[in-house]
């Protein structure tokens, strides 16, 4: 057997590689058990913690300590393990976890970078990321000496801001805009009233339903900030238009006196704040100069068109690709159109969006795919794709134009279209024979001349009007998401012991009470406008009891839930299910019998 060189030089280099994969695995593997926990945002004198959390069943033994100019280690690191044991339906499970903390404090403002460290673990060295701190200035009327950390005061202090990305815009001109809630002690959110917009097309940004708190610097004060809702904005006219006010419902801690000089006491309270109305200057679109295929995109865009289909061929599809990306209106936007040859048979086309909306534009990218399927052979050109905009940094019009196509398209498969011809021309034919001077109608419409005919109108205007009716009152419920989730609580969670009923048929035991659950909580979330993950019994019960709901409802409700969740983890019947369902039905009828 004859062995060559370039064999022998292949396997030398495929071993190198695998022996370079399998000593870098395990240090890749392990870089990524190894989780950094830092707050993104301090105070500048006040301490916060760095923790380094490892979850495995080898041993922690150390971390590098943090050393970096404008931190400093007041103590660390601090040692915690923690231990799970889970046992269900026989299978036993354990987890463990152990963390190493540092204490530090920032002695200056602006981002400070934590360099990577380096932990040992199970006698081996593990590399682990680094992580950015942003340090605010502490308050100015702190006083001396008491660590700043933006938490309560003695007075709360609490505004609610709209912040749009800009003031000054043109026509359809998109543009971001935020509602962000400031406060200087804890809070819960109860209510949150959307803005009704006048002159501006606006679209909401998802939301994830989870909310995360920031500290912020604002006039000499640090302040616990969320964003509490995201749109992008498209002024319809020219003018002086006003973003009207938006109100948000908060319960905050309010201090109450006390002779105790350093325990002292609080309540909850409701609070309302409202934003102030923001004016947006819109400048008119220039008719100056304006292009022939303008339609309406206002920013700053690029575009790049290609063939897809390299080998044309007569009955089969030819993909023109074109991709249009930028910031600005894209999304609003009509797509170009594509000038086929006559002997194409053309189809709509596909369109795909995507979208990243920062703090001050929107950036958007829109790809749209032509197809067409050529009945003919030969040459073929197709013209050039072109595309205006106006641009407001720059104050004009500009057009982007693509490249010209030209295809050879030769012989494909034989279809039965070919004798019958495109569709294309049956249409044209179907049209000239509509057209046809002389064609009477069918002796069965002659009873459109008679007066129940004319009765008719009347009729469809007023369903017209009750249909517009209907269609209003669903947009206001949406334009207000809490709103709209409150209204569909009830059918929402009908879906879901629905659901929870059919598991329960089913024999599905495990997945009966995961449903069951998912519904009485998924209820109470949209019911009382809150996210589930800040609803427990005992917050559940207040809000309901504040609300007015009779104690022994609000008792069955607990009881509810504590039997579900209890029977996930015990044995239970079928009967033991059927009547946790039937309770749980009840339960939520009687909550959404009362007007909460």
């Amino acid at each position: 057997m004859v062995i060559s060189m370039k064999s022998v030089a292949f396997a030398g280099r495929s071993l190198a590689l695998f022996l370079c994969l399998l000593l870098l695995s395990p240090l890749g593997l392990r870089a990524q058990v190894v989780r950094v926990e830092v707050p993104q945002t301090v105070v500048q004198g006040a301490s916060f913690q760095l923790s380094y959390t490892y979850s495995g069943s080898e041993d922690f033994e150390r971390v590098t300590e943090p050393k970096v100019a404008g931190l400093q280690v007041l103590y660390g690191p601090a040692r915690q393990q923690m231990s799970s044991f889970q046992s269900v339906n026989g299978r036993n499970s354990s987890t463990s976890s152990v963390s190493l903390t540092y204490t530090l404090m920032a002695e200056r403002t602006g981002s400070i970078t934590i360099p990577a460290a380096t932990a040992t673990i199970g006698g081996k060295r593990v590399n682990v990321h680094g992580a950015t701190v942003r340090v605010l200035p502490p308050d100015k009327n702190a006083p001396a000496g008491r660590s700043q950390s933006g938490g309560a005061t003695t007075t709360g202090s609490y505004f609610f801001r709209a912040l749009p990305g800009a003031t000054v815009v043109y026509e359809k001109q998109a543009f971001p805009i935020r509602y962000k809630l400031y406060a200087t002690t804890e809070f819960d959110i109860n209510s949150f009233e959307a803005p009704q917009y006048d002159g501006f097309l606006s679209e909401k940004q998802a939301d994830d339903g989870r909310r995360q708190l920031q500290l912020e610097a604002y006039q000499g004060r640090n302040y616990r900030t969320v964003d509490i809702l995201s749109e992008v904005l498209f002024p319809q006219r020219s003018g002086t238009l006003t973003i009207p006010s938006s109100k948000i419902g908060i319960r905050v801690p309010v201090p109450q006196a006390s002779d105790d000089p350093f325990f002292g006491s609080a309540v909850l309270a409701d609070r309302t704040v409202e934003s102030t109305p923001v004016t947006i200057q819109v400048r008119p679109l220039p008719t100056e100069g304006q292009p022939k295929d303008f339609s309406g995109a206002v920013g700053s865009f690029r575009m790049r068109a290609e063939l897809l289909t390299k080998t044309p061929k007569t009955n089969e599809s030819v993909t023109i690709r074109l991709t249009l990306e930028g910031t600005g209106n894209l999304k609003q936007v009509i797509s170009p159109t594509i000038a086929f040859p006559q002997d194409f048979e053309v189809y709509d086309p596909k369109e795909t969006y995507e979208e990243k909306v920062s703090a001050t534009e929107v950036y958007g990218k829109k790809i749209i795919e032509y197809f067409a399927i050529p009945r003919r052979t030969g040459s073929v050109t197709i013209p050039a794709l072109t595309f205006s905009y106006f641009d407001p940094k720059l104050g004009r019009y500009e057009t982007l134009r693509s490249q010209t196509f030209s295809l050879n398209v030769a012989q494909g498969p034989e279809t039965a279209s070919d004798d019958r011809g495109s569709l294309r021309q049956q249409e044209q034919l179907l049209r000239q024979l509509h057209d046809t001077e002389g064609v009477s109608a069918p002796k069965g419409l002659r009873w459109a001349t008679s007066w129940s005919y004319l009765l008719l109108f009347p009729l469809i205007a007023l369903l017209g009007f009750i249909a517009y009716l209907v269609i209003a009152r669903q947009r206001g419920l949406r334009a207000d998401s809490l709103g709209y989730k409150a209204s569909r609580a009830s059918s929402v969670a009908t879906k879901r012991l629905r659901t929870a009923h059919k598991l329960l048929k089913a024999g599905k035991r495990d997945a009966f009470y995961e449903e069951a659950l998912r519904a009485l909580w998924g209820y109470l979330g949209d019911k009382l406008r809150l996210p589930v993950s800040e609803l427990s019994r005992s917050s559940v019960s207040e809000i309901l009891r504040t609300r007015g709901l009779d104690e022994e409802t609000i008792t069955r409700l607990t009881q509810v839930i504590d039997e579900v969740e209890f029977a996930r983890y015990a044995p239970a019947k079928e009967g033991d299910m059927q009547a946790l369902y039937d309770t749980a039905a009840e339960v939520i009828g009687a909550i959404d019998s009362h007007k909460l």
